[in-house]
């Protein structure tokens, strides 16, 4: 009876302490869309052409500071990509950070997650634990990321992120680190920013913001790129067609 008191007593306390943890970290709740100008448009209100995906105009395709050698490579793969549109849908780190998929914040003392319309699900782990070492990890699309709170901004690390599948974004090598600072700077404003060093791809580190804007949206309704049959673009304009 006295071990099952004192099993009890512990559990007890080390759910008070998650308890307060859970009180000190901040409140995102709510669908979120990249507001950069250009994609929140696009994901809000459709598009036309594919080919628009290619467009300058946002965060992650400004211009990086690539080295020389590594420029042509960068020019080819968006070459490739322009002429064969759309054989690719998926949208991995960083690209989905600025992509048009609504996503939503899932915050606890253990990790952050974020859930993205197109499926996609980036674990960020906040308990404590490191990298995985050189033995055990290998590049993947969404890299290993572990973070930690700095107040109400999150800092987030993320390592061995496989090279780009689309040209949403800039094209790096898998040596490259990025270092994220998530944060709310106002109510219905979060932004990252994002630094990247790349030894292979980048002359200097590059840092970028990306802003977000809250929806009034109260559901994330998750789609697929791939399966469009009921979503035809009807004057320039995402629509939506009845079931069958």
């Amino acid at each position: 009876m006295m071990l099952l008191v004192l099993a009890s007593g512990g559990c007890g306390h080390e759910d008070s302490a998650r308890v307060r943890t859970f009180a000190q970290l901040p409140n995102w709740k709510g669908i979120w869309i990249a507001d950069d100008g250009y994609m929140s448009t696009l994901g809000l209100s459709g598009f036309s052409e594919q080919k628009n995906l290619n467009r300058s105009l946002v965060v992650l395709n400004g211009k990086a500071p690539f080295r020389p050698e590594w420029a042509p490579k960068v020019a080819a793969f968006r070459a490739a990509y322009a002429n064969a549109p759309g054989k690719e849908c998926g949208f991995y780190f960083p690209q989905v950070m600025e992509s048009p998929w609504m996503f939503q914040f899932l915050i606890t003392p253990e990790e952050t997650a974020l859930i993205f319309g197109g499926r996609e699900i980036r674990h960020i782990y906040t308990d404590g634990r490191k990298h995985l070492d050189e033995d055990s990890i290998w590049a993947t699309p969404w890299g290993d990321s572990i973070g930690h709170w700095e107040g109400g901004t999150l800092v987030v690390d993320t390592i061995a992120v496989q090279p780009a599948r689309m040209p949403l974004g800039p094209l790096l090598s898998e040596k490259a680190h990025f270092t994220e600072r998530i944060r709310m700077p106002a109510p219905g404003r979060i932004e990252d920013q994002l630094t990247i060093e790349d030894p292979v791809a980048l002359t200097k580190a590059w840092t970028v913001t990306v802003p977000y804007k809250l929806t009034a949206l109260d559901r994330l309704m998750h789609g697929d790129c791939q399966e469009n049959d009921r979503n035809p673009i009807i004057d320039g304009k995402l629509t939506i067609a009845p079931g069958h």
